[in-house]
């Protein structure tokens, strides 16, 4: 009976919240775990020589001027140039392969498990909120954010791919000197908001389903969570240069730590990882916590916590990262070379 009332939230909320020659351009880009900065994972440059882009025969911009604020998670500029509702949710692809019609392909694979991966995230720093204020308990947060890491796609119909922008770089590695030519593939959807109310809602019925009985959340607390995850799709946090580097840093830790495992052994290294990743900060309110909670980590859904409870995005968002987003990941530290490099 009680799966039931979860069915029906979602619905009731759903419907609630319904209502010419080749310009070459020097750029740096990379980011690596050699070594760590005061505060965090230091990042080391690889050289990229930008040699084509979208429509560069015609006349096309290397960098369009909406490109750097949405790589941030500022996607004003882009809804204005391109006529987007306010009320839309704005979702941005990142994927690099040899070619562009392979980073195409790879791209349209990868959307679903980004989509996921940002969900999850959403639904891990509510319930982490909800626990520590007393709403839920410490037993169904956990229940909640450990179900989360077995949701590795979602729903995507209704996602409109409005925007599909390459550029192509040679990529000189800062170690070894190799160079090899990359497309970065770069993908803006467009989605409803009615569209992602039920995205968020269909997600949150497989998570919700596959936890135990006696754990299950009542309906007004499952109507606020999709409230609440619908309220982060359409405020997204805005980084600076500076948080979105960090976060490109410590995602990569993630990723690098878990890639070459048996998938048994990926939540323990993830755990240990990010762990870490709290401990290195120097903030009095990280430092606080991980002190406080390092001895209690049992879990990667407890190290989860930790990283909502740190206030800092780019640890939040790494914490959610496994090794199938280490292409988008690279793609990004290239992006960011690309628009911010000197």
């Amino acid at each position: 009976m009680k799966k039931e009332l979860i069915g029906c939230a979602l619905v009731a909320s759903f419907f609630m919240t319904g209502c010419g020659s080749t310009n070459n351009v020097e750029t740096t880009t990379g980011v690596t775990k050699e070594s760590r900065a005061e505060s965090g994972y230091e990042v080391k440059a690889n050289k990229t020589y930008l040699r084509d882009w979208t429509a560069r025969s015609v006349g096309g911009e290397a960098r369009p001027a909406w490109l750097a604020p949405l790589f941030l998670g500022d996607y004003s500029q882009y809804k204005a140039q391109f006529g987007i509702s306010d009320e839309s949710v704005i979702k941005v692809s990142y994927i690099t392969a040899a070619d562009v019609r392979g980073a195409q392909m790879r791209a349209d694979l990868q959307y679903a498990r980004q989509i996921a991966k940002e969900l999850q995230q959403s639904v891990n720093n509510y319930a982490t909120e909800q626990s520590r204020s007393g709403a839920i308990d410490s037993a169904t947060k956990s229940a909640i954010m450990e179900v989360t890491q077995t949701q590795s796609s979602a729903e995507i119909t209704g996602h409109e791919k409005r925007t599909e922008f390459y550029q192509i770089v040679d990529e000189e590695d800062a170690l070894t000197g190799k160079v090899s030519r990359k497309c970065v593939m770069y993908q803006v959807y467009v989605i409803p908001q009615t569209t992602w109310a039920r995205t968020t809602a269909t997600y949150l019925k497989k998570v919700l389903g596959e936890m135990p009985e006696d754990l299950s959340m009542d309906e007004k607390a499952v109507m606020d969570m999709v409230n609440q995850m619908m309220y982060d799709a359409r405020h997204p946090t805005v980084m600076s240069q500076k948080e979105k580097e960090q976060e490109l840093a410590y995602s990569a830790a993630m990723a690098e730590a878990q890639v070459k495992l048996e998938p048994e052994k990926q939540k323990a290294a993830a755990q240990q990882e990010l762990v870490k990743i709290v401990q290195s900060e120097k903030t009095e309110r990280t430092k606080a916590i991980a002190d406080a909670q390092t001895k209690q980590v049992q879990s990667l859904a407890d190290a989860q916590s930790m990283a909502a409870l740190s206030g800092n995005p780019a640890i939040a968002s790494a914490s959610t990262v496994t090794s199938a987003d280490l292409n988008s990941i690279e793609a990004q530290n290239i992006a960011y070379g690309i628009l911010f490099g000197n």
